[in-house]
């Protein structure tokens, strides 16, 4: 009895190993998106991003449905300047949190087709280079030097 109990037990808890290995370890929380005034073309997205699993997670891309493309960007000195450059990808090792926030690592959307408004909430995904893409919900809030362009040559 106990060796059948044993084989129920573990047909009724494999579906879940399996969906706990299929599901991306990475937690995306305080999503945001910079509003800006009208016309401009591009705007950045902040979050916060958690590795809550045992190997790194690598960022490759990101979606939205408001921009053409959207972009891994970090803020370098250079000369003494201020200047953004584009990251292939973005590795957060096991355990550890990154924060893409304003005047370092965030997303740049580019190419919005509208610029959208403090108060709405905007589906932005992350794709991982383990094939897998992470979804969420940014609000959109204006913040301080709301008046600065994104519009960022390279």
């Amino acid at each position: 009895m106990k060796k059948i109990l044993r084989i129920a037990l573990l047909f009724c808890l494999a579906p879940l190993a399996v969906a706990a290995a299929g599901s991306p370890a990475l937690l995306i929380t305080d999503a945001w998106i910079r509003a800006l005034p009208p016309g401009q073309p591009n705007t950045a997205a902040y979050m916060t991003l958690t590795n809550s699993g045992t190997a790194a997670v690598v960022v490759i891309g990101a979606s939205t449905e408001i921009a053409r493309k959207a972009e891994i960007h970090t803020t370098v000195e250079v000369d003494g300047l201020q200047r953004m450059e584009q990251l292939a990808q973005l590795s957060i090792a096991p355990g550890e949190s990154v924060a893409l926030a304003p005047g370092g690592t965030h997303l740049m959307l580019l190419g919005l087709a509208r610029m959208p408004a403090p108060g709405d909430e905007i589906g932005l995904c992350l794709q991982l280079e383990a094939a897998e893409q992470v979804c969420t919900t940014a609000d959109v809030r204006m913040s301080a030097g709301a008046g600065q362009s994104h519009d960022h040559h390279h």
